[in-house]
């Protein structure tokens, strides 16, 4: 009991707390490769009054990884802007700023163009330009499955992030199906069949599905594409007074009558839930659209406000726990290194001061981490040294 005492001490005197891939940013700088071409696809010109009225261009993001890294299998994040299907690009502030945090923690970090195109006062626009996203970000995973040794990624481990429309894009993606298109995507009169999910952008044959989901004031045209075959985990924000897409239900923009009623994070909450889907919700009361200080994607101040930093903080310990790290190694080696030892006790403390939820380190299985937790590392690390 008094080794169990004095190693306590120890680590509340120093307050040496280690950084840990993936949560912390544990480098210092990143590269970026600019304009990667993932795809190529009928795109409606910036003004237009047709929907046949298309020409072909180069689907293209840019990679940020981070600087001096060996590792071979890295998780991805694919993040996608806002801007309503009709503005917005993958250098908006907030994606880009996303990006490097991403690749400063040890994730390749992707900032995706998606095509635009949007009559807003049109029901039958606006489906289609959501199901072009979504075709989009289908190929772009395609893509990065195909080259994953090139890139350096881990195929199993790709990762949907969105702000606004780059949500509606994750989450249609996530949780529909080809049997699940709207009727606008076949076309009518002399506008094109848009095809199926995965039949655009390139011809790469793997699974399109993300492995989590990590959704910013997004929302959802029908409730019933989400069922108990749609595992895809996600974690929601959005801002209560959001006037812009409703975080329960209800039109886009409150007033406009020619588009459809949507499904906001409440709502998809609770079907995950009946579904049994994996997800957490965090409804900012009083905050609106993009509470996070941007407007269109761009920071209104110059930089982003503290919601930016908590919602990052809360994503990125949300995707943690899909990266399987540590699943075989020894029981308490909260930090991963084959040993047991007093830094897993100095990591595992960090988590419960900060009310930080981890599954690696909730040694009894309970789902709470507390001192139950740092006394069972404490007692295997003196179990072996007797």
């Amino acid at each position: 009991m008094n080794k169990q005492f004095y190693i306590l001490i120890l680590m509340f005197c120093f307050q040496v707390f280690p950084q840990e891939r993936y949560l912390d940013e544990i480098f210092t700088d990143y590269d970026k490769t600019e304009n990667v071409i993932y795809g190529n696809a009928p795109d409606l010109p910036f003004i237009f009054l047709f929907e046949w009225n298309t020409i072909d261009i180069d689907l293209d993001m840019d990679i940020y990884e981070p600087s001096g890294d060996t590792e071979l299998a890295r998780p991805a994040i694919i993040f996608l802007h806002p801007g309503s299907f009709f503005s917005g690009s993958n250098e908006s502030d907030d994606m880009t700023t996303l990006a490097a945090d991403a690749a400063k923690r040890g994730y390749v970090g992707i900032s995706a163009n998606y095509r635009l195109g949007l009559n807003i006062v049109s029901t039958y626009s606006g489906e289609r330009a959501v199901y072009r996203g979504v075709q989009d970000a289908s190929a772009l995973i395609r893509y990065l499955r195909e080259f994953h040794e090139e890139l350096r990624i881990d195929p199993e481990k790709i990762f949907l992030w969105g702000s606004s429309a780059g949500s509606f894009i994750s989450l249609h993606l996530a949780y529909y199906d080809d049997s699940d298109r709207p009727e606008s995507t076949y076309g009518s009169g002399n506008d094109p069949d848009l095809g199926c999910i995965d039949c655009s952008g390139n011809n790469y044959n793997h699974s399109s599905r993300p492995t989590a989901i990590v959704s910013c004031w997004g929302a959802i045209a029908e409730l019933d594409y989400i069922n108990e075959d749609d595992n895809v985990p996600a974690i929601m924000f959005h801002g209560s007074l959001d006037i812009v897409v409703p975080s329960d239900s209800g039109l886009p923009f409150t007033i406009n009558i020619t588009l459809p009623i949507v499904y906001g994070s409440s709502q998809i909450h609770n079907k995950m839930n009946i579904m049994g889907i994996e997800n957490e919700i965090f409804i900012e009361e009083g905050e609106g659209h993009e509470y996070w200080g941007s407007l269109n994607g761009n920071w209104i101040s110059g930089q982003p406000n503290d919601y930016y930093y908590q919602i990052l903080n809360d994503s990125f310990n949300f995707l943690y726990q899909f990266l399987d790290i540590g699943s075989n190694e020894l029981l308490g080696d909260i930090n991963n290194d084959q040993i047991v030892n007093i830094l897993d006790i100095i990591v595992i403390v960090d988590y419960v001061i900060n009310n930080e939820y981890i599954s690696i380190a909730d040694i009894n299985t309970d789902n709470i981490l507390n001192i139950l937790d740092i006394i069972l590392v404490v007692n295997i690390i003196i179990g072996d040294n007797i």
